[in-house]
């Protein structure tokens, strides 16, 4: 099913993606070793930093958490077509460039937007289109306080649409081109005030219920059961490292970076 979004209109700068995510961990290799059993990645290390990939593509970065940028736990990027271009237009539309960690990429900046939420953007990368395979990244998600600051911002710092609320929560699905790449979810009424808004990462799974058993019989936390959304089935998990992740066995092919 094809949902057209409420606004198109925006800057030129359009981000594609989620493209790529990186965890900053007190323990990268306890961690990755959770992830592995899950997901069925593959590690390999470079410079430092641990490289997952799966069905043969890289698809995330796990950093010991004195080198990351920031606070623990899952960073979602989004590639844009100049990274300069993507920053000035991050700041004019009320956003922040964050300062990077020694080591950082000159190709990679860390940013948040009016609410305080931090992502990622890239410089040009090697782009895949095809469906999400089994340990991908699938799909990402801003869970927020604001909807309307949000809107404005990624309208206006990259030309993103947004579609209706859908679903008893209010679930809306951010779209470039008229194709829906992420979504976004007003704060749930069982989500802890305490905890701040952020970008939630969704890594596809072949089977939504033989992986949740999995994520909790290596060590994970599971925060919401198999659930079914507008773009599959979800289950929500703590890492053992205490960072947010989901995972989703997809059921439409909007759901491809």
């Amino acid at each position: 099913m094809t949902r057209t979004a409420t606004t198109t209109d925006g800057a030129s700068q359009a981000a594609v993606g989620p493209s790529w995510a990186s965890l900053a961990a007190a323990d990268p290799h306890t961690v990755a070793s959770f992830y592995t059993a899950v997901l069925g990645w593959a590690i390999t290390e470079t410079d430092g930093q641990l490289i997952a990939s799966a069905a043969g593509t890289p698809v995330a970065g796990i950093a010991d958490l004195t080198t990351a940028d920031g606070a623990s736990g899952w960073l979602l990027h989004f590639d844009v077509d100049d990274l300069d271009t993507a920053l000035t237009a991050v700041s004019r539309a009320d956003g922040a460039v964050l300062p990077s960690a020694a080591g950082g990429s000159a190709e990679t900046a860390v940013v948040s937007d009016p609410n305080g939420t931090r992502f990622a953007l890239r410089a040009p990368a090697t782009r895949h289109r095809e469906r999400a395979a089994h340990g991908t990244l699938a799909w990402g998600e801003l869970i927020t306080d604001d909807v309307d600051t949000s809107a404005a911002f990624y309208r206006g710092a990259f030309g993103w649409g947004l579609t209706e609320p859908s679903g008893p929560l209010g679930r809306r699905e951010w779209q470039t081109n008229g194709r829906s790449f992420s979504g976004l979810l007003p704060r749930p009424p069982a989500m802890p005030a305490c905890t701040p808004a952020y970008w939630d990462v969704y890594f596809a799974v072949d089977d939504i219920e033989a992986a949740a058993t999995g994520a909790t019989e290596h060590g994970g936390t599971q925060l919401m059961p198999p659930t079914p959304i507008e773009i599959g089935t979800i289950a929500v998990f703590l890492d053992p490292a205490g960072a947010v992740f989901t995972l989703v066995q997809l059921t439409t092919e909007e759901a491809v970076a």
